[in-house]
């Protein structure tokens, strides 16, 4: 029992129809997460993603950080406190939204074990199949990235990003702009532009707060085809911060071109 939840590669949960009304946490931010792909359809057009939502630890003196639920394990095996949930994706469009684990309530190892099996149908139906293993792979300091192995390859990607910041806002102690950023695939010394993304972002400057945006890393679909581009965001204080994840999009090669999904 321990071991499959801790394995969640082989697992997922049914999703109810009110849960597809559910926001994307991907697009909204929130939390502390850690995500992996876990799972591809056969055209690799359909991905699934699992989903940690960490609890953030007490940052005063004195509190105790949370104890973990029984059975909620990180990949690596150590415990945390949070949720676990899985996410199933076409190109950029979340298909379905899979909690497997709660936060809060600790979600008994039954109940989570009815979840997965449950998961296993609902993600067949959707054609994609876990197991398949994605190629991982990090941005350079300088927004850099080479893909040596799958469809193209080999290539490289390059991230920028522009921060268009708005007039302060002393009152409200809130600093808001405009967050551009942009992908371009070099290959054969041909530069494209293959991504771009505009959004709106809002912090407060109190106590030293500030926002970073950036890349997280890049998961590649097994036969080099798609790759899924995820990026980072880290907000916080003098009294502490966090990390929140974005999907800044989906590419596939089609042929000899790189196109977002």
């Amino acid at each position: 029992m321990h071991h499959l939840l801790a394995s969640l590669c082989v697992c997922a949960l049914l999703v109810s129809p009110a849960a597809l009304a559910v926001d994307d946490p991907l697009a909204k931010g929130q939390g502390d997460p850690m995500a992996q792909v876990m799972g591809w359809s056969q055209d690799e057009k359909r991905f699934a993603l699992r989903l940690y939502v960490r609890v953030q630890r007490p940052g005063q003196e004195g509190q105790t950080a949370p104890e973990a639920c029984e059975g909620y394990v990180t990949p690596e095996g150590n415990p945390f406190h949070g949720s676990l949930s899985l996410l199933a994706y076409e190109g950029t469009r979340l298909l379905a939204q899979m909690p497997i684990q709660d936060a809060g309530a600790c979600t008994p190892l039954s109940e989570a074990q009815k979840r997965l099996d449950a998961a296993t149908k609902r993600l067949e139906t959707l054609g994609i199949r876990l197991g398949n293993p994605s190629n991982e792979l990090f941005f350079s300091g300088s927004g850099s990235l080479r893909v040596q192995e799958g469809l193209q390859a080999p290539y490289s990607l390059e991230y920028i990003e522009r921060i268009l910041p708005q007039a302060p806002e002393p009152k409200s102690g809130m600093q808001r702009g405009t967050l551009e950023q942009e992908v371009y695939v070099i290959k054969a010394e041909a530069r494209k532009k293959v991504l771009s993304r505009r959004s709106a972002y809002a912090y407060a400057t109190g106590a030293a707060g500030y926002w970073r945006p950036g890349t997280d890393r890049v998961f590649v679909s097994p036969s080099g085809k798609t790759l899924v581009v995820m990026g980072a965001e880290r907000v916080g204080n003098l009294s502490g911060g966090h990390r929140s994840l974005r999907l800044l999009g989906v590419l596939s090669w089609l042929g000899e071109t790189l196109k977002p999904y």
